[in-house]
């Protein structure tokens, strides 16, 4: 018992403090993330895709018979580029002679970041633009995305851009609020200090165990607060001090919740593959794969199925059959075959599905919500088609019917991340996760959680420093006994 105490108390110190600031840059993660540029911005940003002068395509590629990889094509400094895999200019080539691309140069990547800017109205010039290794605000992505730039605008929002310069995309903007909001929110929350996140194992094994030792610090107060609490003398607690008592009826009336953060929080970190099985169907069953000669002959046609503000075009094979999906600069989608634009039905796509002898039960037309295909700081897209199929998984499929894209797909691993991550950690149930019912329950919450951890910090040093300065007296007053002596 005397030793449970001690060892709470002095990981109090320092966990409890981490512990306080998870909680404190809680609040601001609830409107404010870490900087990024969605996908939005992304198609706004870029130009509209000219194939006239295109393609190239018997240079790029295998046999017509072999399996081509998911791909993109869109513009790349006023040339269509075809893509394969993610980041690097490995693995793109120029449609019009078929070449692998060369990294951008400093005006190439002024003129992409000029493109974004108009795109997405933002109301500034770029005063500064140099190549940089990694900062602050490029600390997920520096790796995938260098050689990388970086852009200042003199807008009102004082706006950084950032840019590949192997893929000419804008990888990353942070306006001045944004990042000002970031040094209480996602920074101290995530651990994403540059020093530590650009380091990407480091970062990770950083925030497990420090989640480890606070899950252990609130199992130890958990037990502490339960052993002591006794009723006396129509009392609850031993404690008559507001901190002392504050803490200890807190701790273990909240204590639960606390420890539920703490593990749905370690659960978002994937660690030592908790959770996670083998799925009984995977994506390529539902989706397929297109060879290079279906390739070929779908982006040859495409240029006469295209409207004019088409920005993106992508590889979408659904249940072996092949398909493009293309994104005109408004975000609005199509899918274009070799029988021209088509879009999936449910019995279109549970006919096809059956007869790739998946075991389909139910497709069905969403148009809104359900436990697994919600939005909650953004909006889901709908409609959309979800197959429920009646595997071991009882797996459930979403897809768009306007681009028969698989754009969710929910095994038994992602069910219990859900329920386990996103259900305790981000409040996301059914019931409550309705605005602003879910702001006023989790701020609710969050206080009385912020309670606990900030009165034990404050207890624990408070604590301690009495603990080191009786330490340090008991050998003085010996000293000053001998000298009597």
């Amino acid at each position: 018992m005397k030793y449970l105490f001690i060892l709470h108390r002095y990981l109090g110190v320092v966990v409890g403090l981490i512990m306080l600031m998870w909680c404190l840059s809680g609040f601001v993660m609830m409107y404010q993330s870490f900087p990024d540029t969605t996908q939005d911005e992304v198609y706004a940003g870029r130009d509209a895709i000219n194939l006239a002068d295109c393609c190239a395509l018997d240079r790029i590629g295998g046999a017509d018979g072999e399996a081509a990889p998911g791909f993109e094509i869109r513009m790349r400094a006023g040339v269509p580029v075809l893509s394969m895999g993610r980041g690097g200019a490995a693995g793109m080539y120029d449609l019009t002679s078929g070449q692998a691309v060369s990294d951008l140069s400093q005006a190439e990547v002024r003129g992409e970041m000029q493109s974004f800017i108009a795109g997405n109205n933002l109301q500034g010039e770029i005063t500064s633009l140099e190549p940089i290794v990694v900062d602050q605000w490029s600390v997920y992505m520096w790796k995938r995305a260098a050689p990388l730039w970086k852009a200042e605008l003199n807008d009102r929002a004082d706006t950084y851009l950032y840019v590949s310069g192997a893929s000419g995309e804008v990888v990353q903007d942070a306006n001045g609020m944004e990042r000002f909001l970031s040094w209480f929110g996602a920074i101290p929350h995530w651990l994403y200090p540059q020093l530590i996140r650009q380091n990407q194992p480091l970062w990770y094994q950083t925030v497990i165990w420090l989640t480890v030792v606070g899950i252990f610090l609130t199992v130890t107060g958990l037990l502490v607060g339960i052993l002591r609490l006794r009723k006396r003398k129509g009392r609850w607690s031993p404690y008559k001090k507001p901190f002392w008592l504050w803490h200890h009826l807190g701790g273990t009336i909240a204590g639960l919740l606390v420890l539920t953060w703490a593990v749905s929080g370690l659960l978002t970190m994937q660690p030592w593959g908790l959770l996670e099985s083998e799925p009984t169907t995977s994506r390529s069953d539902l989706t397929g794969e297109m060879t290079w000669g279906e390739t070929r002959r779908l982006i040859a046609g495409a240029s006469d199925m295209l409207p004019e503000d088409v920005v993106s075009i992508r590889s979408a094979p659904f249940a072996g059959q092949a398909g493009l999906k293309a994104v005109r600069r408004s975000g609005e989608v199509m899918r274009l075959t070799e029988r021209g634009v088509v879009s999936l039905t449910p019995e279109s796509v549970e006919a096809v599905l059956v007869a790739r002898g998946l075991p389909v039960s139910d497709v069905a037309t969403l148009t809104s919500e359900d436990a697994y295909y919600y939005g909650h700081k953004t909006a889901a897209r709908f409609p959309v088609l979800r197959v429920q199929l009646e595997d071991g998984d009882r797996s459930r499929a979403y897809i768009d019917p306007a681009s028969g894209e698989l754009v969710r797909f929910v095994t038994a691993t992602g069910k219990r991340y859900r329920w386990l991550e996103n259900g305790f950690h981000n409040f996301d149930w059914p019931v409550i996760q309705e605005r602003p019912i879910w702001d006023v329950l989790t701020i609710i919450l969050m206080l009385a959680v912020t309670l606990v951890c900030g009165t034990g910090a404050w207890l624990s040093i408070s604590r301690v420093r009495r603990d080191l300065r009786m330490m340090f007296r008991k050998p003085k007053r010996r000293r000053a006994q001998q000298a009597a002596e």
